[in-house]
């Protein structure tokens, strides 16, 4: 899995991406993702995420707290659902957050949306207790990797 920078070459694919019409109720559209971080939120970077050279997925992250990395958004195309593609994200956020020498994801899902929550407790998500926005709060701590950092590229 592979990290990009949307940018203004890229932009239109990744508003282009969906998520199937059950999950639409639990994540923000891609375009108002994008429209939040290049106007209203600077701190947000929004990333294409591709399985070898297949847009699969879009990520919106920020850098809000020391040693933390937030992920805002997260989701999957719905025609590259299933294939294992959540968690190959995930990994490679993951790869990136310890490049950056922090040492926890955090992320916040709705109650209802059980299939995400599913994901991310198999990925080492825990619930935190906490509650913002109406959404449940999940943190993942971050164990050092053998891997290779996951490729992101040049902002």
């Amino acid at each position: 899995m592979r990290l990009e920078p949307v940018t203004e070459d890229n932009y239109r694919a990744v508003i282009g991406l969906e998520v199937h019409e059950e999950q639409r109720a639990f994540v923000a559209t891609n375009l108002k993702s994008i429209a939040d971080a290049w106007i209203h939120r600077p701190k947000l970077q929004p990333l294409a995420l591709f399985g070898g050279e297949e847009l699969v997925g879009f990520t919106l992250l920020e850098r809000d707290r020391p040693g933390v990395l937030h992920i805002v958004r997260f989701m999957i195309d719905r025609r590259a659902q299933g294939r294992g593609l959540g968690r190959k994200g995930l990994a490679a956020i993951a790869d990136v957050a310890r490049s950056e020498g922090r040492t926890e994801l955090v992320l916040s899902v709705v109650p209802g949306n059980a299939v995400a929550r599913g994901l991310y407790a198999a990925f080492g998500f825990t619930d935190t207790g906490e509650v913002d926005g109406g959404e449940l709060v999940m943190r993942h701590v971050l164990a050092p990797s053998t891997r290779a950092p996951a490729h992101l590229a040049e902002q």
